[in-house]
């Protein structure tokens, strides 16, 4: 994968090695946000109760007593 830089004359540059780091920015390095999220909504249907996805602290139905974060 080749990556190309345009100049204001229009000149088109090939990097390489701009490909591989934009490649890197977007690689997941583990759970996502919305992994997170559909998570703690499942735990927190099945359980009653699960770790706040914002603080980790107790999220219930009701909302984080901690952060005040809602899932609705």
């Amino acid at each position: 994968m080749s990556a190309a830089v345009a100049t204001e004359t229009g000149a088109v540059i090939r990097r390489p090695e701009l490909a591989r780091s934009a490649q890197r920015l977007f690689e997941s390095s583990g759970s996502t946000l919305e992994d997170r999220i559909l998570g703690a909504w499942e735990d927190l249907d099945a359980a009653g109760r699960t770790e706040c996805p914002i603080c980790t602290g107790e999220l219930e139905p009701s909302g984080c007593a901690r952060c005040g974060s809602e899932l609705t």
